[in-house]
């Protein structure tokens, strides 16, 4: 058993070898596994607000990008490994889920019901509202 989140643990996604975390208590947490076998932490990214839901994706270049929804109604982009944002998309209410498909296209729902549709601009990283 792990325990290097303060608050609840809201996401989990694998990328390449490393294990992704986001958590309640502000924190994006980068786990990779030691020669021993087991995960710790490699990297802490700190957030303003709570962390609720990480996707990832990759660019018309082929670089990956993580989406990270907090609990102040916004999505974060970021470039990885770096963490150096990209951008951020508003809401409505608080987005609790994210999934990507094809073509930079990514889904995100919030917490009033609504479903949007996204996509990932291949130009200057943007983000365009789809439905």
């Amino acid at each position: 058993m792990l325990k290097c989140h303060a608050d609840a643990v809201m996401s989990l996604i694998c990328w390449d070898e490393y294990l992704l975390s986001c958590s309640l208590d502000r924190t994006i947490k980068v786990w990779a596994t030691t020669k021993e076998g087991n995960l710790e932490v490699i990297y802490t990214h700190e957030k303003e607000h709570g962390a609720i839901a990480l996707c990832g994706m990759h660019d018309a270049e082929d670089k990956p990008v993580l989406f990270c929804s907090c609990n102040d109604n916004s999505i974060y982009l970021y470039d990885l490994p770096s963490f150096n944002e990209r951008g951020k998309i508003f809401s409505k209410g608080e987005v609790r889920t994210i999934d990507t498909g094809p073509s930079g296209i990514f889904f995100t729902g919030d917490g009033t019901g609504l479903l949007n549709v996204w996509k990932l601009a291949e130009s200057h990283g943007r983000v365009l509202q789809v439905a």
